[in-house]
């Protein structure tokens, strides 16, 4: 599989190829030297203390790339939303000249879905309260995952009787293990999203969310809405409430060596158990906290408090 996607040039990947491999890199030596120092800032090569170079392990290398390329995505993500609400923000100038509506009004669920979408995909933090339906977004799905590796708090509470859908638990329960803290609530309250504490969305018919939202961005009506959603989820329920007991001591010594990005080999040895017991530890580790891969572990661990 080509690199190129990660901004890699045909020459350096093959320079980062060799280097992996323990090769003397073919070429032209100023081109070789000129793909190393880039390699370098990329932190795919480093410098050992005896002036050699050396390949960084392509787990812990290519992890760090698609990293930066996910933050160079976002960023444009960033200057394409801000496009995106300026749009809004003179459409809203030419219905009252001279000021920004803190209020404004979408008609329709597929409006209303692309509008918190957009934001959402720029958010650092997404509260959200289900009503009396949960809806299955499968075709979002890894895009929703995606969003919650990069570190978005994301937090939804949702009525009980919701996941006595199994669909819906199964559901429920992938995104809450990706890091969409989900807890169950026995109150009747209303359905709202809220983006960065900054922008909420409430139906315009209370429970008939199928009809459109207002959007509000009015400070103090925000947050009163968020003083609610906290209060409510103070008094919910984790959804897996048994999850959050504390970390074992080895549990705790496998996150810790997780952090260093060192080798299994010497994480194990640092251990003393054997290379395979060492990777079941990891393999129950990110089971436990519901993570596809090992960065996405720290993400997960980060957002629990537990590193």
């Amino acid at each position: 599989m080509s690199l190129d996607s990660l901004g890699l040039t045909e020459f350096e990947e093959l320079v980062y190829r060799a280097m992996l491999r323990q090769e003397e890199p073919a070429g032209d030596r100023y081109a070789v030297r000129a793909a190393v120092d880039r390699l370098t800032d990329l932190e795919l090569i480093r410098a050992e203390a005896d002036g050699r170079f050396s390949a960084v392990p392509a787990e812990v290398g290519i992890t760090r790339l698609i990293r930066r390329r996910m933050q160079e995505t976002n960023a444009e993500l960033r200057r394409i939303s801000g496009a995106w609400e300026t749009v809004h923000a003179l459409a809203a100038e030419g219905r009252q000249p001279g000021g920004h509506d803190d209020f404004e009004r979408i008609e329709g669920a597929k409006q209303v879905d692309e509008r918190v979408w957009a934001l959402a995909l720029d958010a650092r933090e997404v509260l959200t309260i289900h009503h009396k339906e949960r809806k299955v977004q499968t075709n979002r799905l890894p895009r929703y995952v995606e969003r919650l590796g990069d570190g978005v708090q994301w937090r939804t509470i949702l009525p009980r009787g919701q996941v006595s859908d199994p669909d819906v638990l199964a559901y429920c329960m992938q995104l809450h293990r990706a890091g969409d803290r989900h807890r169950l609530t026995e109150q009747d309250v209303q359905q709202m999203i809220i983006v960065d504490r900054q922008v909420a969305f409430v139906p315009i018919v209370p429970n008939a969310h199928r009809s459109g939202a207002l959007m509000i961005r009015q400070p103090g009506a925000v947050a009163t809405l968020v003083d609610l959603f906290e209060r409510v989820w103070g008094h919910a329920t984790d959804l897996e409430p048994g999850e959050q007991e504390p970390l074992s001591q080895r549990e705790r010594q496998v996150l810790d060596l997780l952090a260093t990005a060192v080798k299994d080999e010497i994480s194990a040895r640092q251990m003393g158990v054997s290379l395979r017991t060492y990777r079941r530890y990891v393999a129950e580790l990110l089971a436990r906290l519901g993570a596809a891969n090992r960065f996405q572990a720290a993400i997960v661990a980060k957002q629990r408090g537990w590193i």
